[in-house]
Formats: C-alpha cells, sequence, structure tokens
C-alpha cells in the first residue's frame, strides 16, 4: 500500500474526512497496512484495543463466543468502516473476537495518534460521537432482538431490513408484489448473527416459503451468488413485519 494509499485509506473515514490536510498526512504516516486472510483471528475477547482498524477492502466481524462454543456474530465492518473506537474514549477491551470474514486489507492506526489528531479538531470529536452511538443503536437492537424475538420472528426483522436497504424504507412492495434481497454469505453466517443453529434456520426459511411469504429456487436453497451471497424473493413484507413486531 503506497502512501498515497495510506492518506486515501484515512479519508474514508467520515470523523478524519474534514480534518486539515497537514493532520492527515501526520495520521497517513502513521499508517500500518495490514493483510489478513479469511477466518484469521486478528483480536480476541479481552484484548487490549491499541488501535482503529479501518477496513481497505474485504470485511471484519466481531464475534461472541458463548461457553458451549456457539458464535453470535454481533457486528460486521466493511470498506470504509472501522473498529476500536471505544479505545479512543477510554482505556477499553474487545469484548469479542475480531476475525476477517473474508481476505481483507487493513489500515493500522495507533489509538494514540488518532486522540492526538481529534483533539485538535472539534468536529471530529463530534463525528466521533455519532460514530459511537451509532454502534450502541446497533448493540441495542441486537440485544433487543435476541431479547423480544423468537427466532422466526428475528429472521423476519431481517428479512425486512434487507428488503428496506434494498427498495428504501418506504418504497418496498406489500402483498402482490415482489424484492429480491441479497443477503450476505451462507447460512452458517446468517445463523450466527440471529442467535440460532443453520439447521433451525433452514427449517424457519421452508416454512416462511410455505406460507408463501418468501420464494426460493426450487431444491430449497436461496440462489447462490459468485461472492457467496444468496438471494431471496419477498413476497409479502408486509406480513414479516408483523411476524417481526415492526
Amino acid at each position: 500500500m503506497s502512501e498515497h494509499s495510506h492518506i486515501g485509506c484515512v479519508r474514508t473515514v467520515p470523523i478524519f474526512r474534514d480534518l486539515p490536510h497537514e493532520t492527515l498526512l501526520r495520521l497517513s504516516e502513521a499508517v500500518r497496512p495490514r493483510e489478513f486472510g479469511r477466518g484469521e483471528l486478528i483480536a480476541s475477547a479481552g484484548d487490549s484495543i491499541d488501535n482503529i482498524m479501518i477496513v481497505a477492502a474485504g470485511k471484519l466481524r466481531m464475534v461472541h463466543v458463548s461457553p458451549s462454543g456457539r458464535e453470535q456474530i454481533v457486528r460486521e465492518v466493511g470498506p470504509g468502516e472501522f473498529i476500536g473506537e471505544l479505545g479512543l474514549a477510554m482505556s477499553a477491551r474487545y469484548d469479542g473476537d475480531v476475525v476477517a470474514a473474508e481476505e481483507t486489507l487493513a489500515c493500522v492506526l495507533p489509538i494514540s495518534a488518532v486522540r492526538e489528531a481529534i483533539s485538535s479538531s472539534p468536529e471530529a470529536a463530534m463525528r466521533l460521537i455519532e460514530a459511537l452511538v451509532r454502534r450502541l443503536a446497533r448493540a441495542e437492537q441486537v440485544v433487543g432482538d435476541l431479547g423480544a424475538r423468537d427466532v422466526s420472528q428475528r429472521l423476519a426483522a431481517e428479512l425486512v431490513r434487507a428488503a428496506r436497504g434494498a427498495c428504501g424504507c418506504s418504497g418496498c412492495s406489500g402483498k402482490g408484489g415482489s424484492n429480491v434481497v441479497v443477503l450476505p454469505g451462507p447460512w452458517s453466517e446468517m445463523a450466527a448473527r440471529l442467535g440460532t443453529t443453520p439447521e433451525s434456520l433452514s427449517r424457519r426459511l421452508r416454512a416462511l416459503e410455505e406460507e408463501g411469504l418468501i420464494a426460493r429456487p426450487a431444491g430449497g436453497e436461496a440462489e447462490l451468488e459468485r461472492d457467496g451471497s444468496r438471494r431471496v424473493v419477498i413476497l409479502d413484507i408486509e406480513r414479516l413485519e408483523e411476524i417481526a413486531g415492526l
């Protein structure tokens, strides 16, 4: 990764975008490029957060592992997003394992360098607060889903959110219309996000299909894309919203 790429990587992060050019140059000088292989463990739960990791390409994932060994994906960050922001506000440790979900290139910045940059910019400090608020909102959504919804409701909510993201919050078809949504990764990853098993997820998907709420290609599996994602057709988003309680 070239020096030009370093500053480009820093500029992709919203909290850094409007920093003075000189500050961006200092940050880019502190960047250490890292490449991670798919499935590579980058940090373990309990490790000190000493760096900000900005994803240049690929995807990083935060995973909680229960005492029984079941994995729960609690967060994913893609290009332009970053992980480790809690370390900017206080001395903090990772509350889950950080794993490369796929081949990933990251720009790694020491916490000390980022704190220095933010301290000189009220705008950057405000954007950091906004980033922390978004993370808190997402965490509350995950906790709320796990505590208040069963697996069928969590699956319905996931499908509804995917449909809304694909067609806009108010542009989705109701009963009688259809929307094709792309669900990233294999069913095992989706099951981990929803706090269930692939077998249970498969049963719930079949039940939604039998009820006429979704459609999948013949054979019972959603159509597989080149990147491993799968396409599902939403046939009745209003009913899915009712199931999810949204």
